[in-house]
């Protein structure tokens, strides 16, 4: 039974809870008619994360037309490298061709579109999917899982990131719910292996009194500790999906350790509510707090936070989040989040 809903000036239905009316906005925004999903804040290139996330929304929102159109255009355009992994970023070359940018692989988009294939043989029941769902995830294994000191790290591309005596890591690329599919089909224990160390990453690399997540950290291999990666450790627009992606992962699980990771966070909404001001970026390393406004997606994330933990939200909130839907031309991230939130609900 399809249900009608008024959110402020936007009327839309909703099926089985998920708000069509978002996906339709994403595609007249962001793909393409040839199945390009842009990302127009970035000099509208794309790059697998886009192409993964598209993937992924079309086979939830069950348009299998949309997930067939955006995995051809994978196929005709982005490269593999050596490594069986996809190149990472497609765009507009210095000589105004548009091709490859660089073939360094991303893993968290690797990872997005194998997952979003074995969602869609599951929905679709098409084998050619999951094969080269098992393709991509035997690649993602051999490549970007490394062990040290007796953890297993997910490497945020198969190159570069793992020097003498450090590792440089993303933690919002650390997603376990995606683990749990890719073990179900390639029935390495390896997979088993990396879900617990996954979390035991969690509890480790938390920073500052709240214990949250930066956008990246380093693994100090000498010490065998997490810390700080220069500037970079801010919590901002790469780990506002950690929160999310593990608040997913805590309402399918309802395990009491996911909940205590995430206890800073609630800490962390408790406060904006209190202030009625909202946090852009925490910086850990050099303790400051940038208060404004952030993306709208952003806002979508902590909604989602605050629902999750029975926390009622600050009252401009949903205000906010409705002026950046109706304004919504060119950030693809910002509504990629939200409808992250629409689908996890």
């Amino acid at each position: 039974m399809t249900r009608i809903f008024l959110l402020g000036t936007l009327m839309y239905s909703s099926l089985f809870g998920l708000n069509y009316n978002y996906w339709g906005i994403f595609k007249k925004n962001f793909i393409s008619s040839q199945g390009r999903v842009i990302d127009r804040f970035n000099s509208d290139v794309t790059h697998t994360e886009s192409t993964g996330y598209g993937m992924f929304f079309a086979v939830t929102y069950g348009d299998k037309k949309t997930f067939d159109l955006i995995r051809t255009w994978l196929h005709n355009n982005i490269k593999k490298n050596e490594k069986n992994l996809y190149g990472w970023k497609w765009g507009k070359r210095s000589d105004g061709t548009w091709g490859m940018l660089d073939m360094n692989n991303a893993t968290d988009g690797d990872m997005w579109i194998a997952y979003s294939l074995l969602l869609a043989y599951e929905k679709w029941n098409d084998v050619g999917y999951m094969q080269e769902a098992k393709q991509l995830i035997q690649a993602i294994k051999e490549n970007t899982i490394i062990k040290i000191n007796g953890k297993h790290l997910l490497l945020p591309a198969y190159f570069g990131f793992v020097k003498e005596d450090y590792v440089k890591l993303n933690p919002s690329y650390v997603i376990p719910f995606i683990f749990e599919k890719f073990r179900i089909y390639d029935h390495d224990k390896i997979w088993d292996s990396l879900i617990l160390d996954s979390i035991d990453f969690f509890q480790m690399s938390a920073l500052g009194n709240l214990r949250m997540h930066p956008d990246w950290i380093k693994f100090d291999i000498n010490e065998d500790r997490y810390t700080y990666f220069g500037n970079e450790s801010i919590f901002g627009f790469d780990a506002i999906r950690v929160p999310l992606f593990l608040g997913y992962y805590y309402k399918l699980k309802k395990n009491d350790y996911l909940k205590d990771i995430l206890k800073g966070y609630v800490v962390f909404l408790k406060y904006i509510k209190k202030l009625d001001k909202f946090i852009y970026q925490i910086d850990f390393k050099n303790h400051k707090i940038r208060y404004r406004y952030p993306p709208y997606g952003f806002l979508a994330v902590y909604k989602y936070l605050y629902d999750l933990f029975h926390i009622t939200p600050p009252s401009s909130l949903v205000k906010k989040i409705e002026e950046g839907i109706r304004n919504e031309t060119n950030n693809y991230y910002s509504f990629s989040l939200l409808l992250f939130t629409d689908i996890f609900r």
